[in-house]
């Protein structure tokens, strides 16, 4: 019997620690009217934009990257595009190979900024003490998609013990990378992943039993 309870306990300590955490955070925020462009912008430029961080003590499963998006034209209606992106290993503190897609979101015509989130339809695992770049981008042929930077320009702020590594941007769709200082508005999500959540809940079992 007293196995049992202690296994049902286990069970709801272990669901209990799954809630949703920020990891890393600049939102909300009101955009600055501006910010950087994802995919072949109207100059037929291809741009991509990165936000990074090294991962604290625990592994923590990836739940879902929040931006601020727009996607207005300037003096003529900007047609419907395509975000998409993934996150990437971070090689030389740049992103290097794509580890996971995120599952593109299409963006109607003339989208005022707001936030647009995207996630990983096969979930990823984000690996404790391991550097990831969360890579945004938009399609190759010519559109007005833009991620905006915030009015404050702040830059995002990690929880716990993980490091906010700053942002990248390309100009030659990816090839190269480089430092930026514009602020884009993001958020990003996890919750423990389940190795790490179980351990939580038995160490607690643990120490009431103790306690009692």
């Amino acid at each position: 019997m007293k196995a049992a309870v202690f296994a049902a306990a286990l069970c709801a300590c272990a669901g209990a620690a799954t809630a949703q955490d920020i990891i890393l955070s600049n939102l909300p925020g009101s955009s600055s009217g501006t910010g950087s462009n994802l995919g072949v912008g109207t100059d037929l430029v291809d741009r991509t934009k990165a936000v990074g961080l090294t991962m604290g003590s625990e592994s923590l499963d990836f739940v879902s990257l929040t931006a601020l998006i727009s996607n207005q034209g300037f003096g003529a209606p900007a047609p419907p595009t395509t975000l998409s992106g993934g996150i990437f290993s971070s090689v030389g503190g740049n992103p290097g190979v794509q580890l996971a897609a995120f599952d593109a979101v299409n963006i109607p015509s003339e989208f005022a900024p707001a936030e647009v989130s995207l996630s990983i339809a096969g979930g990823f695992t984000l690996q404790s003490g391991v550097s990831y770049w969360f890579v945004l981008d938009g399609p190759p042929v010519s559109n007005d998609l833009l991620w905006n930077s915030l009015a404050s320009n702040a830059e995002p702020v990690p929880s716990g013990d993980i490091t906010y590594d700053g942002y990248r941007f390309s100009s030659n769709g990816g090839g190269s990378w480089g430092s930026s200082g514009i602020f884009n508005g993001v958020r990003i999500e996890a919750i423990p992943a389940p190795s790490s959540a179980a351990l939580l809940g038995l160490g607690g079992l643990v120490a009431a039993r103790r306690r009692r």
